[in-house]
């Protein structure tokens, strides 16, 4: 006879272990955040086309929200957005646009916030 534990066991294991990498963020880039008091400069046109691209997925089209927070009137500037992008936060990865794309995204993220 079986012994019901043992399968039981195994899931919590696997489980377990998989809710810790998750957590733990082992493959995700790490990013230097841009230096205090420095503000990011970008185009926000061009960011918007970056967001399209790599951002609306998590964060909506219109940055009313989806599986990530709404950044619609979320009253961040531009520079504590490329923190965030930088540095990532929650689940979002650092790094996931990088260079003029993160300034531009930071800069039309910006834009909405207001």
């Amino acid at each position: 006879m079986r012994n019901p534990a043992v399968p039981f066991a195994l899931l919590i294991s696997v489980t377990g272990a998989s809710l810790a990498l998750a957590l733990w963020h082992p493959f995700s880039p790490s990013a230097p955040a841009p230096p205090a008091g420095e503000r990011p400069t970008g185009d926000a046109g061009r960011g918007a086309v970056v967001f399209a691209e790599s951002c609306a997925g998590c964060h909506g089209a219109d940055a009313d929200g989806g599986i990530g927070p709404a950044l619609r009137g979320s009253g961040q500037t531009a520079a504590d957005v490329a923190a965030v992008v930088a540095t990532g936060r929650g689940t979002m990865p650092a790094g996931l646009v990088t260079g003029r794309d993160a300034a531009d995204v930071a800069a039309y993220v910006a834009t909405l916030s207001e």
